[in-house]
Parts: C-alpha cells; sequence; structure tokens
C-alpha cells in the first residue's frame, strides 16, 4: 500500500523577498532609461574623421568611393 501525504501548503512569498525584486526591477528600469538617455542627449567626445564631411544622418546604403 502506498503511503498518503498531506497536501503541499503553497510557497508564500515574504516582503523583504518581493521588496527586493521589485527594487531590483525600479533599477534595472532606471539604469535602461538613463542609458537611453544618455546615448541620446550626448555628443561623442571624438570629432569625425578627417576625410569625411560630417553630415547629420547615416545611411544604410553602402556609399560609392570616388577616389
Amino acid at each position: 500500500m502506498t503511503k498518503h501525504r498531506a497536501p503541499r501548503t503553497p510557497v508564500t512569498v515574504h516582503a523583504t523577498d518581493r521588496a527586493r525584486r521589485r527594487l531590483a526591477a525600479g533599477l534595472l528600469t532606471a539604469g535602461a532609461l538613463a542609458a537611453t538617455f544618455l546615448t541620446v542627449a550626448v555628443d561623442p567626445a571624438a570629432p569625425p574623421a578627417p576625410d569625411r564631411a560630417p553630415t547629420g544622418t547615416t545611411s544604410d546604403v553602402a556609399q560609392l568611393s570616388r577616389d
């Protein structure tokens, strides 16, 4: 005969675990927003290459060389 076992009790999440998860999610979100803001707002420190004219936008299409 098999043994009868008591049903498992559901695992409860403690308040400190919940707070840690929320803090981690908040820090991740804040970091992602800060990285996005810095990418958009900050100009690169390096000047453009001297053999290229500075342009405002880039293109997906390869440019022809006219050397």
